[in-house]
């Protein structure tokens, strides 16, 4: 799916139910999925302060190799995640990814990451990051589902942060990789 995709019902019939967009990353919708998230990650990890280190600004998806993405559902705002480049070459890393809870179990994080993995790879990463925490257990189980796996693990109190990683298919280097296997 490209920006302005839309997935539709298992239903053919059925209407679009999801429409991501690129937007800014510190628009109004942004910025209030923001504040939602931010509230769920208070409730579920009491204490926790946010930090730039772990979710980064709005500006870290402004620039070359960035991508900012808002998903629609009949109008509103449902879900929101960015990409950005790390130093590493070939590699991005996703960011703020998040979901409203009236719209999970639905695939919008699936797609979602989906469309963020195919503008990584587009751009030219062979693998894609992200930083979850064992407390995220939905988070955890779609990304293990999607392909990837714990990279690093960061012992933070109570609590362990995770490190994870995908290879992206179809780079150069995947395939280098699988010739002659």
């Amino acid at each position: 799916m490209g920006p302005g995709a839309q997935r539709r019902r298992r239903d053919p019939g059925g209407p679009p139910v999801l429409a991501l967009r690129a937007e800014p990353s510190d628009g109004p919708a942004s910025r209030a999925l923001w504040e939602e998230y931010m509230a769920l990650v208070a409730a579920r990890l009491p204490g926790f302060e946010p930090t730039e280190e772990i979710f980064a600004t709005p500006d870290a998806f402004t620039g070359p190799g960035t991508a900012w993405l808002v998903g629609y559902e009949g109008g509103d705002a449902v879900c929101c995640g960015g990409l950005r480049p790390l130093p590493e070459d070939g590699v991005g890393e996703i960011k703020r990814m998040f979901v409203t809870a009236p719209a999970r179990r639905r695939g919008h994080g699936r797609a979602l990451l989906a469309e963020l993995e195919r503008l990584a790879a587009s751009g030219g990463c062979r693998h894609v990051r992200l930083f979850t925490t064992e407390v995220l257990v939905e988070a955890r189980g779609l990304y293990e589902s999607a392909g990837y796996r714990v990279v690093g693990t960061v012992p933070d109190g109570d609590r362990t942060d995770l490190w994870l990683e995908k290879p992206l298919p179809g780079s150069l280097y995947n395939a280098r990789s699988t010739e002659g296997a």
